[in-house]
């Protein structure tokens, strides 16, 4: 998670908490950081989780996206930010276990739940009438590039 502020300063300056901590070593000391990152991590984890009810998947994500509104600066984009962190997470977490198969399987889930959660920000947007809807999201194997 601190490789993820390493490489997106941008990011940790969004949280006036977060703008002190300028080296990588105030950030893997910071308890408040550190607080964020396992929130982050457990929600990707409740929402991996959840892939079984799609409905409460969906509700579940749409809501953690419409929660960034009340973050000053933040972008829908900034979302897509973790992507990287995550997989390299998972293939350092898996080690030995982790494959090519593994590897497509958590592309193509990190992406559902990035554009869940995109959909979830533009759908709860001030100019946005409508509000949350269940659209469908669809994420196709061939659109996860292969990075071997």
């Amino acid at each position: 998670f601190v490789r993820l502020f390493e490489e997106n300063r941008d990011l940790l300056n969004l949280f006036e908490k977060f703008q002190t901590l300028k080296t990588k070593e105030s950030q893997m000391e910071s308890m408040e950081l550190a607080e964020h990152a396992s929130l982050v991590m457990t929600s990707l984890d409740e929402a991996i989780n959840s892939l079984e009810n799609v409905d409460y998947f969906i509700e579940y994500l749409h809501s953690i996206g419409k929660l960034h509104h009340k973050v000053p600066g933040f972008h829908k984009e900034y979302f897509w930010k973790i992507e990287s962190p995550f997989l390299e997470a998972v293939k350092e977490t898996l080690d030995e276990r982790y494959t090519e198969n593994m590897e497509t399987i958590y592309k193509i889930i990190i992406k559902f739940i990035l554009q869940t959660l995109v959909e979830g920000y533009e759908n709860s947007s001030p100019g946005n009438k409508e509000g949350l809807t269940s659209k469908s999201v669809e994420i196709n194997v061939n659109d996860v590039p292969n990075e071997s």
